[in-house]
């Protein structure tokens, strides 16, 4: 989940192990992947990623983002749930509808006012 614009989306590797050594390059290649089904322009994905060779992440002690994640996780566990689990579902819906929620902490936004924003800057 970024934290700025709570933009989020589930990470699925198959039967390979996640390791401190592929998360990083699974989670560029998911915002990328993410990125381009939202509709953003793969040029603009490009000159975003420019610098980004590789990822981080970090825990974080910010209170009000950990309870903002632990909501994201519920309603995606929650409507995997729903719709028969991890092979009936549509994940891709899902992702899309998570990201569609307004949030009060963004100015009651959803990420697709966040996106008019970004775009504006490209």
């Amino acid at each position: 989940m970024s934290e700025t614009t709570f933009l989020s989306f589930i990470l699925l590797q198959g039967k390979r192990a996640v390791t401190l050594d592929t998360l990083p390059t699974m989670l560029l290649a998911g915002l990328e992947q993410l990125l381009v089904m939202r509709g953003i322009p793969q040029e603009a994905v490009d000159r975003a990623f420019l610098h980004y060779q590789e990822g981080r992440f970090s825990k974080t002690d910010s209170r009000s983002a950990l309870g903002t994640l632990n909501d994201i996780v519920f309603r995606y566990q929650w409507m995997i749930d729903h719709a028969g689990g991890l092979d009936a579902c549509d994940l891709t819906d899902i992702i899309m509808r998570i990201n569609e929620t307004p949030h009060s902490r963004l100015g009651c936004d959803s990420w697709d006012a966040v996106q008019a924003k970004l775009l504006r800057l490209c």
